[in-house]
């Protein structure tokens, strides 16, 4: 077991800007007295919980931003960087949109900020997670809010040394209770990279220089069809969504390479890739007796995707290298779990289980290459299964948090068929958590956090 401790400390100082704009006298013979005109800037709402930030979105300058994304890079402690969302200093953070986990970077670029309710970022995880979570970040949206027939649409154009053009189009429908849904996206990009690199090594003793040029050129077509339904009544709801994801890309790069005063050696290399997958995610969660709330969400994703890689030498006699690849992966994943009221404190009791399995088929199709780069088949399977418990109280200005987890977890990789068994393990964690914290005011708060994982 490695223990880890995590200190947070945080002082939000929110302070709503005025300006005013005086009385001014015009430099002619005119003169004009305009009314007193006063502008507030509506900042977020960002307080510490715990060891928890709260951000609520609806009512501050961040809810016409324009996407997730776009608040999210905004708010303390986290970091957008090419769609890509990090916590400061936390490693393997996961991310749930309306208690369901996120299995794709560009869901936060098809909600509208404006749609935003509140964004939690949990810097002490507790039981409910795998113990090697660092953070965990939750997003929560308005349930939808108009009646009949919507629809959105996004466009972006960028230009960096290519054009990319990136559609989203969404179709809402709301009547009572329910919801229906199917939106899209498209998203073309041309990416362009050309340059020259050269490295001076010391090789038996003499001095060896290693050059390369490169002209990069990627352009990939993706996109993602998504429909499903939600229904809410009371304190019941329940939704699913199918979502499809193809993938295409062309990748090619025209270079060169030299060893000290040697004549440069001509290199193409061309890549293809096809890919898709498949998701299909549900969720359902009921509060009831007033005081227990019942919460289940399951996902089951397949994907596939190939790769054809070929090196060719047009000005020398080096013979061409080429291989392809083919991955499959599924994906079942599900957690439950019951939270009710316990002395005096919130206790939540639940398990969390999935299974993954992997294969990849790789075949090198040089026979001179194939001798240290071999072809290979190989298969990886995981089962996880984890029990969790946690409590947590508030104490005046103090707030506790306890909690345990126990996970399974049956890992298993095969070559060619063959068990490998220095790879293979067998898991048995027991992960106990606590966090502590105190409010000095409502602008300063401390909190003190202790978890290991194995």
């Amino acid at each position: 077991m490695n223990a880890k401790l995590f200190i947070a400390i945080l002082t939000l100082i929110l302070a709503a800007k005025t300006s005013r704009a005086q009385n001014q006298e015009a430099t002619d013979s005119l003169t004009r007295e305009l009314q007193e005109v006063v502008v507030t800037a509506k900042q977020p709402a960002t307080k510490l919980v715990g060891s928890t930030l709260v951000s609520t979105i609806p009512g501050t300058n961040l809810a016409d931003l324009g996407t997730a994304l776009d608040v999210l890079a905004q708010l303390p402690m986290l970091k957008v960087q090419d769609d890509a969302v990090s916590v400061i200093g936390k490693s393997n953070i996961e991310i749930y949109i309306d208690g369901r986990p996120m299995r794709d970077d560009r869901d936060l670029q098809q909600i509208l900020s404006s749609n935003l309710k509140k964004v939690e970022l949990l810097m002490a995880p507790g039981a409910a997670y795998e113990s090697t979570t660092g953070a965990v970040l939750k997003i929560t949206t308005k349930r939808n809010f108009v009646q009949g027939l919507s629809l959105t649409d996004q466009f972006n154009l960028q230009r960096r040394r290519r054009w990319s053009v990136m559609d989203y189009l969404a179709v809402d429908y709301r009547a009572g209770y329910w919801e229906f849904f199917v939106n899209g996206t498209i998203n073309l990009n041309n990416s362009l990279a050309k340059g020259f690199t050269t490295n001076t090594l010391i090789y038996e003793g003499k001095e060896t220089v290693v050059g390369s040029s490169q002209h990069n050129s990627y352009p990939t077509a993706t996109g993602v069809v998504k429909a499903g339904l939600n229904y809410a009544k009371g304190s019941q709801s329940f939704g699913a969504y199918y979502r499809y994801n193809p993938e295409r890309g062309d990748f090619k790069n025209t270079g060169s390479e030299w060893l000290n005063d040697n004549p440069e050696i001509s290199t193409n290399i061309d890549k293809h890739t096809k890919a898709h997958s498949h998701l299909i995610s549900l969720y359902y969660e009921n509060s009831f007796a007033e005081k227990y709330l019942l919460h289940f969400d399951g996902d089951f994703r397949r994907s596939y995707q190939s790769n054809t890689v070929a090196t060719t030498y047009p000005t020398s006699s080096n013979p061409a290298v080429n291989s392809t690849d083919k991955r499959t992966s599924t994906l079942w994943a599900g957690k439950l779990y019951l939270n009710l009221p316990l002395w005096n404190g919130d206790f939540t009791v639940g398990t969390q289980d999935s299974y993954t399995h992997t294969s990849l088929d790789y075949r090198m199709l040089n026979a001179s290459v194939s001798e240290y780069i071999p072809s290979s088949l190989t298969d990886a399977r995981q089962t996880s299964a984890a029990l969790f418990a946690s409590w947590s109280h508030m104490f005046g200005k103090f707030s506790l948090s306890v909690g345990a987890r126990y996970e399974y977890v049956d890992y298993g990789f095969k070559v060619d068929g063959k068990r490998d068994e220095d790879v293979c393990r067998r898991d048995h964690l027991l992960t106990p958590d606590v966090s502590v914290g105190y409010s000095f005011n409502e602008e300063s708060q401390i909190s003190l956090s202790y978890a290991s994982s194995g």
